[in-house]
């Protein structure tokens, strides 16, 4: 009776629920009575702590605080020890995990044969007791002197148990620190291997990132003198009026391909409208001509596909650019080519689609490994990991784009740079880490102020002031408004509608849903104009929450917004789309889904909702449950286990 009451943890148990437990097979005639000879006998063996076993309507509760059972403490001790490590204070973790250590007195509860409570306790505390060692194990690997007992401590968890992904990312990290890269590859090939065969399935997906970063470090360590050697110059000074000279001259061929050569520097060094302005005239010029198109006059449709790519047009224009880079009968790309499909698949990516961006990439990825080019797979693992951050795969994102962030660090490449801090601060946004979201896009943006790079600029002004509008910083609104008038001034139509909705998220904040509205709208007509999924998908879950006063208006916006968030397979816009339709719709059971539909989504793609924007999500979820009663979680779980089907359904 004692072992069931303190299993409990403080719940009381019903008188019938005690019967079962002590005589499952066979209770007695009179087994109320039984039952009160029971607990008179264990109130006596408490004596002076007695008072702890109370009785109210048909149950006994055993009062406890959390350590004052065996279990408790080992719990708190397991609990206490995460926590040091989280924080990096791996003396504290070393006592704490010891402390549990010390107490486990092995298998417990043997002597209670098969009741089911107690077996789930056994499975619980045996899965608390692994994990108590890997703690210990991990809270050992930074200190030289005890690695090596780690090590050996973390071997003997995985031949006990080998799936077990903590103990084997700990086992490569503790490889790793001692100098062993091959065997912690090794370890966690022989992990993949393993649960291929038992499960059909890929490691989870921490352990994945840990092995990238390990691999990364690998080939960043062998091929890091070649890529030196294999940086891409800056286009010198004067490169556009000297193409458009040649053209002038009479040698059209040679300012076309002059321009070709450019077009990269163009694009990252803050000289996209005049690029595209000589793209347009000289293509233009040789089409007058009725001459065939060449090789350099493929290059410059692509390229202008690019540069056409941040306005309303950018639909049609990177369907040219597609075209023209994969035209049938084709001769191999220039690496001015795979350029272009490199930028061509980005955007593609942040429209939300990803397999036409995902078949661009794997091209110019196969042409940079086939010529060689180091630099190149560089660039196009950057882009890679923006593909796994719009796709949800924000853990794995963010380790790939760190290796890439060194890399191109270590080459003093600018506009690498500031890509990879770009996806970085997204990533920490994403993550709810604001603080450093807004470290890592104040870097890109000084990047970009060095570079002279004007595009650039309005970018990282609106990521600043999307992160300061999510943690109620005073300067976001002029972040946001300077990132709008520039973007304006370069006719970069994509940066003006993604500061437009950065301005509506900000001042919704602040209580101006009128001003949020027109902001969103806005940019509501550049994404219908542009046909961006992703940016429709955003854009309407927004206009739902700032119309929530006008349940229908807002309803049809958060219906519109599901119906273009479900094809991008983007979980986290999925979650938005879900969580603003949560907002406003009237039918409870269909609010209830929808928030158990987004808050799986969010869990699966480590992507929580910011603070600020938590809160009336956390509102609407209370009164639904209070109005719901237990009806409330059996529509939760429903939403939660298929969220794309739920999604799809309205």
């Amino acid at each position: 009776m004692l072992v069931h009451l303190t299993l409990a943890e403080g719940r009381a148990l019903s008188v019938d629920l005690m019967i079962d437990a002590l005589w499952p097979d066979d209770p007695p005639a009179r087994a109320h009575n039984a039952l009160q000879v029971k607990i008179s006998r264990l109130r006596a063996l408490l004596g002076d702590q007695a008072h702890r076993l109370t009785y109210s309507q048909g149950a006994y509760r055993l009062v406890l605080d959390p350590e004052d059972s065996d279990v408790g403490r080992f719990v708190a001790c397991i609990g206490r020890g995460e926590a040091a490590l989280r924080d990096q204070d791996h003396a504290r973790a070393l006592v704490e995990f010891a402390a549990a250590l010390g107490a486990w007195r092995g298998a417990p509860l043997t002597e209670f044969g098969h009741d089911p409570r107690v077996a789930a306790a056994q499975l619980r505390l045996g899965e608390l007791h692994a994990t108590a060692q890997e703690g210990h194990a991990e809270a050992r690997l930074p200190d030289r002197v005890t690695r090596s007992t780690a090590i050996a401590d973390l071997r003997d968890i995985l031949e006990r148990e080998p799936l077990r992904p903590r103990a084997r990312q700990a086992l490569m990290q503790g490889l790793e620190l001692s100098g062993r890269r091959p065997e912690a590859l090794a370890v966690y090939d022989a992990g993949r291997r393993l649960f291929l065969q038992r499960f059909g399935l890929e490691p989870p997906s921490e352990l994945r990132a840990a092995f990238e970063l390990l691999l990364e470090a690998e080939r960043h360590a062998t091929r890091r003198a070649d890529l030196l050697q294999r940086t891409p110059r800056a286009a010198p000074d004067g490169l556009l009026a000297a193409s458009r000279w040649l053209a002038d001259d009479g040698d059209l061929e040679g300012g076309i391909q002059l321009a070709v050569r450019g077009a990269w520097w163009w694009w990252t060094g803050g000289s996209r409208g005049p690029a595209r302005e000589l793209l347009e005239d000289l293509l233009e010029r040789s089409e007058d001509t009725g001459a065939v198109a060449g090789a350099a006059q493929l290059s410059a449709r692509a390229w202008l596909g690019v540069f056409r790519s941040v306005t309303a047009q950018a639909a049609v224009n990177l369907d040219s650019s597609e075209r023209t880079l994969r035209a049938p009968g084709r001769a191999a790309w220039s690496r001015h080519d795979a350029l272009a499909a490199v930028l061509v698949a980005e955007r593609l990516y942040e429209r939300g689609e990803h397999s036409r961006g995902g078949r661009l990439l794997r091209l110019a990825t196969r042409h940079y490994g086939v010529a060689g080019d180091e630099w190149g797979q560089v660039l196009c693992g950057t882009v890679a990991a923006r593909g796994r951050l719009l796709a949800g795969d924000v853990p794995g994102a963010q380790a790939a784009t760190y290796a890439r962030l060194a890399e191109f660090a270590e080459l003093g490449d600018h506009p690498g740079q500031i890509m990879a801090l770009d996806i970085l601060g997204y990533c920490a946004e994403v993550l709810g880490d604001l603080a450093r979201a807004h470290t890592l896009h104040r870097q890109a943006l000084d990047l970009a102020r060095r570079s002279e790079s004007p595009d650039w600029e309005a970018a990282q002004l609106t990521r600043l002031g999307n992160v300061g509008a999510l943690a109620g910083t005073a300067n976001a609104i002029d972040d946001l408004t300077a990132a709008r008038r520039l973007s304006t001034e370069i006719r970069s139509e994509t940066i003006t509608a993604l500061s437009r909705n950065g301005l509506g998220v900000a001042l919704h904040l602040r209580g101006d849903a009128a001003g949020a509205a027109a902001e969103h709208l806005a940019a509501w007509s550049y994404y219908t104009e542009a046909q961006s999924l992703a940016g429709l998908a955003y854009t309407g879950a927004r206009l739902a929450v700032v119309h929530a006063t006008d349940r229908d208006a807002a309803a049809g916006w958060a219906v519109e917004s599901l119906h273009q968030a479900v094809p991008t397979r983007d979980p986290r816009a999925l979650a938005h789309s879900l969580e603003a339709f949560a907002l406003v719709v009237e039918d409870p059971t269909d609010a209830i889904r929808a928030l158990g539909a987004a808050a799986s989504l969010r869990e699966a793609s480590t992507a929580p909702l910011p603070a600020r924007q938590q809160r009336p999500v956390g509102v609407r979820r209370r009164d639904l449950a209070r109005e719901m009663g237990a009806a409330f979680m059996p529509l939760w779980r429903e939403g939660a286990a298929e969220p794309a089907r739920t999604a799809a359904a309205w």
